[in-house]
């Protein structure tokens, strides 16, 4: 005899079902836009005649810009501010998990605090700041501002990741001849590596999706990233071409999955290991 299907679950199973329905019913609605030549209105309407218009139409300048360049700029800021707020995320966490000094609570308690500021706050400040310093229209500066606002975030995570790894592997790497720094970058940092790869791409996809920094920092449009850029597309000749702007978000979308499946390997066991933790 089969076994009989446990009515308590439909209710489960009907949540499930409309989790997935309306999350997935904007992505459906982009990718059929982004190929219909005559989307015109946020009406779901599937193209008789699916072509590639809409991409080729992000060929023409908008305000004097390629919208091709704003994907670009996007990539170029948010890969540096990652691989920036990696790097000193990995190195202040050695410091706060290898070494003890006063006032290392009340940083680490300073550290939550900063996170929990919004980007709107600081980005008033930071604009007259740097208007003050002449670091308009600087992706140096644009990205020292981001990577201040993701650290606080990927610092407790990379604070976490390494305590909970055992300092007698260092010890003995020290005891052959290994320095504490040494020790650290050749036994610790290798199995640290899902969670810097946790790190880094949770770094990418803020930065990638970060709107209200670039927009008061970055005034010239052909250094704009792809967040501020695409609201160039709304009212543009009195009205908005939709199939264009789903095109446009669909390859706004295609930077993030690359970076996911490139390092998803380590991603996974990052997330594990901080779900264990």
């Amino acid at each position: 005899m089969g076994r009989r299907f446990p009515l308590s679950i439909i209710p489960v199973w009907a949540f499930l079902v409309f989790v997935i329905w309306y999350f997935a019913l904007p992505l459906v609605w982009m990718v059929v836009t982004a190929f219909n030549p005559n989307a015109y209105s946020v009406a779901f309407e599937i193209p008789k005649h699916p072509s590639l218009a809409n991409f080729l139409k992000l060929a023409k300048p908008v305000s004097g810009v390629v919208p091709y360049q704003w994907i670009v700029n996007s990539v170029i800021i948010s890969l540096a501010t990652a691989g920036l707020t990696t790097a000193v995320s990995l190195g202040a966490a050695f410091v706060l998990t290898r070494f003890s000094f006063r006032g290392q609570g009340a940083m680490l308690t300073a550290f939550v605090i900063f996170r929990l500021l919004p980007a709107l706050l600081i980005a008033l400040p930071l604009l007259i700041l740097f208007r003050m310093w002449g670091l308009l229209d600087n992706y140096g500066a644009l990205i020292l501002a981001l990577s201040a606002l993701i650290l606080p975030f990927t610092l407790m995570i990379a604070e976490s990741y390494f305590r909970a790894i055992p300092i007698t592997y260092e010890e003995a790497a020290m005891i052959d001849g290994c320095t504490k720094v040494g020790a650290f970058l050749r036994v610790t940092l290798p199995l640290a590596a899902p969670g810097l790869a946790t790190i880094f791409l949770l770094a990418f996809v803020i930065a990638w999706s970060q709107f209200v920094l670039p927009l008061f920092l970055i005034r010239t449009p052909s250094l704009f990233p792809a967040s501020v850029g695409i609201y160039f597309f709304y009212g543009q000749y009195g009205k908005v071409d939709y199939g264009k702007i789903a095109a446009f978000s669909l390859i706004y979308s295609i930077p993030v999955i690359v970076v996911y499946f490139v390092i998803q390997k380590y991603l996974r066991k990052g997330i594990a290991g901080l779900v264990a933790r």
